[in-house]
């Protein structure tokens, strides 16, 4: 009977240890390079991603995540045909987006300091576009859905140490276009780099 327990306490033990942690914040610079270049073009540094996640085991994973992130493009000085007449200036476009996610995620490693992993990401997205010309601007929003699939790894410094980094490249499209204004939906690349802080 003491042998017996001795082993289910070494199992349990080991079952314990296999997973990464009880769950984890993270916060990550995002860069996106968009891939539907008709409103802006331009790659983008300017984004933040901050999120939760919970290790239901030792190979997956679920968690949410919200970001932001500001895309701009320049379009040089020309004549533009209206109706009324006519009007000649150069166009700033601005793209700000704003996202809440739901994701679940999947880990190739069981244990160890370098854990790569795959990740779905699925939820909405709010985008303002907004438009600078002369001594006026126009705006407007659009609210659609969004899904993100993603490659990434994390790096704990030690075994059972609370902080690690986090690397991670994904797709995004989103359903966040404007027929008026000839805007269709968005799609980018993006990278992105930051910071794990793991709760044992």
């Amino acid at each position: 009977m003491r042998v017996a327990a001795i082993i289910l306490f070494v199992l349990t033990m080991a079952s314990s240890q296999a997973q990464i942690a009880e769950s984890g914040f993270h916060i990550n610079w995002t860069i996106v390079k968009p891939t539907y270049t008709d409103y802006v073009s331009k790659t983008s540094s300017r984004g933040v991603r901050l999120g939760f996640t919970k290790f239901i085991n030792e190979q997956f994973g679920a968690g949410i995540e919200g970001g932001f992130t500001v895309l701009d493009d320049y379009v040089p000085r020309q004549t533009y045909e209206q109706p009324g007449g006519a009007i000649t200036t150069d166009i700033f476009n601005y793209m700000y987006n704003y996202t809440l996610t739901a994701n679940g995620q999947y880990y190739f490693k069981k244990s160890g300091l370098f854990v790569p992993y795959a990740a779905l990401h699925t939820g909405v997205v709010f985008t303002e576009y907004t438009q600078f010309y002369n001594a006026y601007s126009s705006t407007e929003n659009k609210t659609g859905a969004i899904v993100r699939p993603e490659l990434g790894a994390m790096y704990r410094f030690q075994t059972y140490g609370a902080l690690g980094l986090k690397a991670a490249i994904g797709y995004e499209y989103a359903t966040n276009k404007i027929e008026e204004a000839g805007i269709d939906n968005f799609s980018g690349l993006n990278v992105q780099i930051g910071i794990v802080l793991f709760n044992n």
